[in-house]
């Protein structure tokens, strides 16, 4: 079924054979890779481990994502980039969405010349299941992308809905849970993956695992779409210092913990302040790191907040968000700074 998917030129796409994937056991001397002898001492003057082997293993005995089901991209973007890139034609197949939702599905998707379906959410933020079905049956996308905890509202979709959507859909569905961390009682479609090989699950090292700027992204999947993934991607697409960090991150995993508990700490503290705000008009449930909150003028907020030296996001341009700021959960003294500005702004 996966391989009917595929595009034909990907499917029988035969590998990059680098050095590193040909000889992978331990040697005193290499002489096969053409790398710098010496480099300092952190070992990047060697390239990394195409396969990021430990890195993997580590995520399997943390997370607990079977190996063979996971592979890394250079941030989730990769990882979203690749999916396009793996199982829609440019110029006659397409994606579906449902705005207002992560952006760069459509950015990379326009990319690669595939059309972008995009079924709106409901006037309260869901999934308009009916609608969604109805046009899956009509245009067919390839690969349907449903953001949950969904960027940029917080919300949590129900499992049970996305399982009917991806029953449905004969393509691929993809379920990003970057933010699944701060959801409490949260059900991952992970578990569902071995039920239905179609659906692909995307993680993230960028959020709870406080590692954004050294670009890791997880792929979890049918291990027939793993290893699809695996020799279509660049060969050394995530360095040795970024594999790292993640290892450094999963064997923290105390660290994880606490910060996560301390963001939904803070994320209820402020959701509780914004209600109290006379020119807040909603304060939006949010089971992710950040906020989203209707307010009387969001341009003039923001720019109130910018000459305080605060940035937050003005998400006023998407549709259904008419005058909304999203606000990451920050330190604690970072949302003392910012509840002492939004509390002298006469809005």
């Amino acid at each position: 079924m996966i391989s009917e998917l595929l595009n034909p030129w990907i499917r029988d796409l035969v590998p990059y054979s680098s050095a590193r994937s040909e000889f992978s056991d331990r040697a005193d001397i290499l002489l096969d890779a053409n790398e710098s002898w010496e480099g300092g001492n952190d070992g990047v003057n060697r390239y990394p481990d195409p396969l990021l082997r430990e890195l993997r293993e580590e995520i399997e005995h943390v997370m607990g994502i079977p190996y063979d089901m996971s592979a890394i991209g250079n941030g989730s973007d990769e990882v979203i980039d690749m999916l396009i890139r793996m199982f829609c034609a440019p110029g006659r197949d397409s994606i579906m969405i449902e705005r207002p939702t992560y952006g760069t599905y459509s950015v990379f998707a326009h990319t690669s010349n595939v059309a972008v379906v995009d079924v709106p959410l409901t006037a309260d933020l869901d999934l308009d299941e009916e609608a969604i079905i109805k046009t899956i049956k009509e245009k067919k996308p390839k690969i349907v992308f449903i953001c949950s905890p969904n960027n940029p509202t917080g919300k949590v979709y129900p499992l049970e809905k996305i399982l009917r959507i991806a029953e449905v859909n004969d393509g691929i569905t993809a379920v990003d849970e970057a933010y699944a961390d701060f959801s409490e009682g949260f059900k991952s479609a992970i578990q569902t993956i071995k039920e239905n090989p179609r659906i692909v699950v995307l993680r993230t090292f960028s959020k709870a695992y406080g590692k954004a700027g050294a670009r890791l992204g997880i792929l979890v999947s049918d291990p027939a779409v793993q290893k699809v993934f695996m020799k279509a991607k660049p060969p050394y697409n995530v360095s040795s210092l970024s594999e790292k960090a993640g290892l450094e991150a999963l064997r923290d995993y105390e660290s994880v913990r606490r910060r996560i508990e301390e963001t939904i700490r803070r994320r209820k503290e402020l959701s509780a302040f914004l209600r109290s705000l006379p020119y807040v008009s909603e304060v939006f449930p949010s089971e992710a790191n950040f906020v989203l909150v209707r307010v009387s003028d969001a341009a003039s907020l923001y720019s109130y907040l910018l000459e305080k030296g605060i940035v937050v996001r003005n998400r006023s341009s998407d549709p259904l968000l008419e005058n909304t700021l999203r606000i990451t959960i920050g330190s604690e003294a970072e949302m003392a700074e910012l509840k002492e500005a939004m509390n002298g702004w006469n809005g």
